[in-house]
């Protein structure tokens, strides 16, 4: 089952405002893509204007709001929407915010304008407001599919850690709550393992490296049943091998040690094409693209190899093809 089909079981207002608390993070990252796609043909601006909201992050914090009031009524909402699913309803929540009737007006308002090709009257010079960098926000677009993407393949500590290992880099770019995992290791080489983790598994989705099922050799397989499914919210945050061997073709071996065998030559042809996907940035690349180049070499390090019991001299191609890769910090601006 997909995590956003995971049902919404208490309506209350006491379990609707828990499961904000605990979740916030992820469930704002869904209504921000949600709110973003419907917003597309008219202008943001223009689709936040009309809906009395000033930012984005106020009308995700109001729809966030509305649903922890513990007042709607799940009766009225279709099987599909009482689950997490609801928070990638841009449109019911806009709805929720003007009522039925005026949703409508306010669309067909937005949908004449668009047609007419009409704009507000421009500002005085003084009052213009710098023009956003296109670049930036589809790089922030894009890192926010990813991340619901591997919510709705894996749980949520995995976002988590994730959110926790690019803190300092997005920084000066983005920021979002990061609550605590459910799941806190005592020791600090557990954290980095469970962290590394986290970034492997986003950069390969971000990296669009999962192959249709016809299309993937059994070993492929295995790993996408192994860390691209949905799985407990526990450490190690992984599918069992008997799931695994659940999965695979008729024609698979389905041994213990054969399972083994295919997980590690999966993650391995994984690592292998991050690692090419690589190409080191100019010291005259845009800060876009630098981003984008640091938060892919995060993924692919020793402790990566670490994660997945190919450490010790167990992949040494892959060890020497990580080590021949620049730091992040070597390619940071000054």
């Amino acid at each position: 089952m997909n995590r956003l089909e995971t049902p919404i079981t208490d309506w209350s207002k006491a379990g609707c405002a828990s499961l904000v608390q605990e979740h916030r993070e992820v469930l704002a990252l869904l209504l921000r893509h949600s709110l973003a796609q419907v917003a597309k043909p008219y202008g943001e601006q223009n689709l936040l204007d009309a809906f009395r909201f000033r930012t984005l992050d106020d009308a995700v914090d109001w729809c966030l709001e509305r649903f922890a009031t513990g007042t709607l009524k799940p009766g009225k909402l279709g099987p599909p929407s009482r689950s997490w699913r609801l928070f990638t309803q841009a449109r019911f929540w806009l709805s929720q915010r003007e009522g039925a009737a005026g949703f409508q007006r306010k669309m067909q308002q937005l949908e004449a304008a668009c047609r007419r090709d009409l704009a507000p009257a421009e500002p005085p010079e003084s009052e213009v407001a710098p023009a956003p960098d296109l670049d930036v926000q589809r790089l922030v677009e894009r890192l926010s599919h990813t991340l619901s993407e591997l919510l709705a393949r894996t749980c949520p500590d995995l976002v988590t850690w994730w959110l926790r290992a690019t803190e300092e880099l997005r920084s000066l770019w983005f920021e979002l709550p990061i609550p605590e995992p459910a799941h806190e290791p005592r020791m600090k080489k557990e954290r980095s393992i469970r962290i590394h983790d986290a970034l492997f598994r986003f950069a390969c989705l971000f990296c669009r490296l999962l192959l249709h099922e016809k299309d993937a050799v059994p070993s492929h397989l295995a790993v996408a049943e192994w860390l691209f499914r949905r799985c407990q919210n526990v450490p190690p945050y992984r599918r069992t091998e008997e799931e695994i061997a659940a999965a695979l073709p008729l024609s698979a071996p389905k041994e213990k040690r054969a399972i083994q065998r295919l997980r590690r030559e999966g993650v391995s042809a994984l690592i292998h094409q991050l690692i090419s996907s690589l190409d080191v940035p100019t010291e005259t690349a845009d800060a876009v693209a630098l981003m984008e180049w640091q938060l892919l070499r995060m993924s692919v390090t020793k402790t990566t190899l670490t994660a997945f019991a190919l450490d010790e001299g167990a992949s040494p191609e892959l060890e020497r093809r990580i080590e021949a890769l620049p730091s992040v910090a070597s390619r940071r601006r000054p």
